[in-house]
């Protein structure tokens, strides 16, 4: 077995059940409960996740296409990171960007349980959209959803079950775990960059700064769509930053876990990589604007 394969194939998957374990242990039950409470912000925030980013990357590519020669590896690349939701990392920016923390975590709360079974049906349907398959693509839904219920659903329930039964002991370790699981994440991603380097040097520069142009345009594209959903909605101007922030920040780790341990192709994987970099730029354009109006507050 090579180093990419011992990586992709058995690494990837235990970090990012670690990871999806340290975002079960910071939830409860409710965060779950809330969604009877104001129903309408948490269900909006989740169709747009599940929903207009699909819709948006599709009307990228398609557009774009009338200009360039879109490489199929980047059109499947983004199609996988726009069926990926968001994860534990919007919780965090929205708290610092001034949204609504609770209803972020709800959000995230309800995502983590319907993700394994949305993203292996919406993704299969979108990708046979494309009738020319060279790269041989093949989305398997039940071994999809039977993986991803393993490395994400089952350890935020597991977490969950420990918070409930011993919340104390939970409480202590869960700032550790957490900086533990996303250290490990990171040398993770960056191993693979390193392994799969020459092969995506071989993608050239062209592609490369095709790749961070779409991911950042789609990024803002959403969150100022989200944004203006929200305020035509009525919602305050928390809520709707929050659920910018929930359909604009994605969960790279599931759409890295999906191109290089499910397709088997790793070169798949610089397309959520590049995003969930790329994505802190408007991120941290928030959270600084934020700041600001606290200090001046």
């Amino acid at each position: 077995m090579t180093s990419a394969q011992l990586l992709s194939q058995w690494v990837l998957p235990v970090a990012l059940a670690l990871m999806m374990f340290a975002m079960g242990l910071a939830l409860t039950l409710n965060d779950f409960r809330r969604i009877k409470i104001f129903p309408r912000p948490v269900i909006l925030g989740i169709l747009l996740q599940f929903l207009l980013l699909p819709t948006l990357a599709w009307g990228m590519i398609l557009l774009l296409g009338l200009w360039i020669d879109i490489p199929q590896l980047l059109a499947f690349g983004i199609l996988i990171l726009a069926a990926c939701p968001g994860g534990a990392t919007s919780n965090v920016i929205s708290h610092l960007a001034g949204g609504d923390g609770a209803l972020s975590i709800s959000m995230t709360a309800i995502v983590s349980v319907l993700m394994p079974f949305i993203i292996p049906i919406s993704l299969a349907y979108q990708l046979s959209w494309i009738a020319e398959d060279p790269l041989g693509i093949h989305l398997p839904i039940m071994k999809t959803i039977t993986q991803l219920v393993l490395v994400t659903a089952l350890p935020v329930i597991l977490a969950m079950c420990l918070r409930y039964y011993w919340p104390s002991w939970v409480l202590k370790i869960e700032p550790s775990f957490k900086k533990i699981s996303g250290l490990l994440f990171l040398l993770l991603v960056l191993s693979l960059l390193a392994v799969q380097w020459p092969q995506l040097k071989l993608l050239g520069s062209t592609v490369l700064v095709l790749c961070i142009v779409m991911s950042l345009s789609l990024c803002v594209v959403a969150m100022l769509a989200a944004y203006g959903m929200a305020k035509k909605q009525g919602f305050d101007v928390r809520t709707g930053k929050t659920l910018a922030i929930e359909v604009g920040i994605q969960n790279a780790g599931t759409g890295i876990f999906i191109a290089a341990v499910l397709l088997h192709n790793p070169q798949l994987a610089l397309i959520p990589l590049t995003y969930g970099l790329v994505m802190n730029i408007p991120a941290l354009a928030l959270i600084a604007i934020n700041a600001r109006k606290f200090s001046l507050g």
